[in-house]
């Protein structure tokens, strides 16, 4: 548990620096085609799975530019859950005013190998999270859950890929 929590601020570092990357040719030869299910939502947000699920999209159109997304039949299977969102306050003014919320996200995620037959990458609860500043006008939705959700989406694809 101890290494966990050194390398999840150490991977979450990693990919904010913009190191993060990969092709197409980082998937093995058989890997063609990608299904991205529809997320299975188990929050009140209605909005936010399809963000998060479109944001995974985004980032394999971007750098897996080979790899074609497809509705089925594919060569491997992406399932999402959206296991919990919470908007909490983070820290407060002089004065006890709200100034930051901390937005947090936790997904499960599972990523099938269909051509193999085994499971490529799993995690039964990956965790992202984004800091919005009420004092600088920042919104919940336009700040705070767009910030979670490029953590979210990089750290999925990162994962899975690493897998490989």
């Amino acid at each position: 548990m101890k290494l966990l929590a050194l390398l999840v601020p150490l991977l979450l570092a990693f990919v904010l620096t913009g190191c993060y990357s990969f092709t197409a040719s980082t998937l093995p030869s058989h890997i063609h085609t990608v299904h991205i299910a529809d997320i299975d939502n188990k929050t009140l947000d209605p909005v936010l799975g399809n963000d998060i699920r479109n944001g995974v999209i985004e980032v394999f159109r971007k750098n897996a530019g080979k790899v074609r997304i497809v509705n089925e039949d594919a060569d491997a299977d992406f399932q999402l859950t959206l296991l919990s969102y919470t908007n909490k306050p983070e820290n407060f003014t002089s004065g006890s005013d709200v100034e930051t919320y901390r937005v947090t996200i936790r997904v499960a995620v599972k990523f099938y190998d269909n051509v193999k037959e085994r499971i490529i990458y799993e995690s039964k609860g990956l965790n992202a999270d984004g800091v919005y500043d009420v004092q600088a006008n920042e919104t919940e939705d336009r700040h705070g859950q767009v910030r979670a959700i490029e953590k979210m989406q990089d750290l999925i694809i990162a994962n899975a890929l690493a897998k490989w």
